[in-house]
């Protein structure tokens, strides 16, 4: 006999349910490796010394390999132009990286990410930070979720142990060895570990988005691409910069050159497009050119995500939610 729409919900929430308790329990510890010798699915990151809320914390990336030349389009803009900002909670399983799908390669087992617990005011000033960070881009910045439409989503909320890394970790994206876009890629500001300043989460969260369209940390002070300190506030700048975290080196991961410099509105606009100069054609392709060394597009297909549950969730992790407090609340605008 054929289950009705009805009871396969109830048995799919009954299984949700079922996975949030050894969700949250401890995940096995990631472990940041340095430049150069860390391998696929590992991460990387280090801290530098600063003097803003920041100080000793890490940005993390995730070494994924680049693609088979087969699977790629040259010069392909990023279909994933769908910016969604999660303040709510995530159940995250392992897999390929889809937003769809509530899958992540960050994650090795089940995970829950609990809610950003702020006020409605805050999370308002957060999100036109973010739309504000991006406005020059072709891309649509939204709170509410895209369910099936390609989309990066940006995750605040939990704590680095939550999925495994150091405690000092503040936010950590996917990032592909060719520099490449991971369309649907899931990425993540762990807000337990920094003060609840709408400015600041919104630079760190900008960062992490960015990576997974391939733009790597520079020393730039003024970019939210950078660990550098900077007393104003951050915007995305067209200028060539050296990557690197504090001293100097050619951008991409591990032991992967993609370019020499970077600069994060040109490639982001090679990505993303700029907003009023045309959308790509139907097959994707860029009208622009790519950075030196241009890289390619990656990621997982993936299949129509069920959105019947997606309410119930919500209100369940938000119900949850209760932070680990990792640093003190408080205004700051060095970074």
């Amino acid at each position: 006999m054929k289950a009705t729409t009805v009871e396969r919900t109830l048995v799919a929430f009954t299984i949700t349910l079922a996975a949030i308790a050894p969700a949250h329990a401890s995940h096995p510890p990631q472990k940041l490796q340095t430049h150069g010798i860390a391998g696929p699915r590992n991460f990387v990151g280090r801290s530098i010394p600063t003097v803003g809320p920041t100080s000793g914390l890490v940005f993390a990336r995730q070494v994924l390999p680049a693609p088979p030349p087969s699977s790629v389009r040259a010069q392909a803009r990023a279909r994933s132009r769908t910016i969604y900002l999660n303040r709510d909670g995530a159940l995250l399983r392992p897999g390929d990286n889809d937003a769809r799908l509530s899958t992540s390669s960050i994650v090795q087992e089940p995970t829950l990410l609990t809610p950003w617990d702020i006020d409605d005011e805050m999370w308002t000033e957060t999100v036109a930070c973010v739309r504000e960070l991006y406005a020059r881009f072709d891309v649509t910045v939204t709170d509410e979720d895209p369910g099936d439409v390609p989309h990066i989503e940006a995750v605040f909320g939990g704590h680095p142990t939550d999925v495994g890394l150091p405690s000092n970790v503040a936010g950590v994206s996917p990032f592909t060895t060719d520099c490449g876009i991971i369309e649907n890629s899931v990425v993540f500001t762990f807000t337990d570990v920094l003060p609840d300043d709408p400015r600041l989460m919104c630079e760190v969260m900008a960062q992490e988005i960015a990576h997974s369209f391939g733009a790597d940390h520079e020393l730039l002070a003024e970019d939210p691409m950078t660990y550098l300190d900077y007393p104003g506030e951050r915007s995305f700048q067209d200028e060539l910069a050296s990557c690197g975290e504090d001293t100097p080196r050619p951008c991409g991961i591990d032991s992967h050159v993609c370019w020499q410099k970077q600069n994060s509105v040109q490639l982001l606009g090679s990505r993303l497009g700029l907003r009023g100069t045309g959308a790509p054609d139907a097959s994707g392709t860029n009208t622009t050119a790519e950075p030196e060394a241009g890289c390619q597009t990656s990621g997982s297909a993936g299949a129509p995500l069920a959105l019947a549950l997606a309410g119930l969730l919500r209100g369940l992790l938000r119900g949850r939610g209760r932070r680990r407090r990792g640093a003190v609340s408080g205004p700051s605008r060095t970074r």
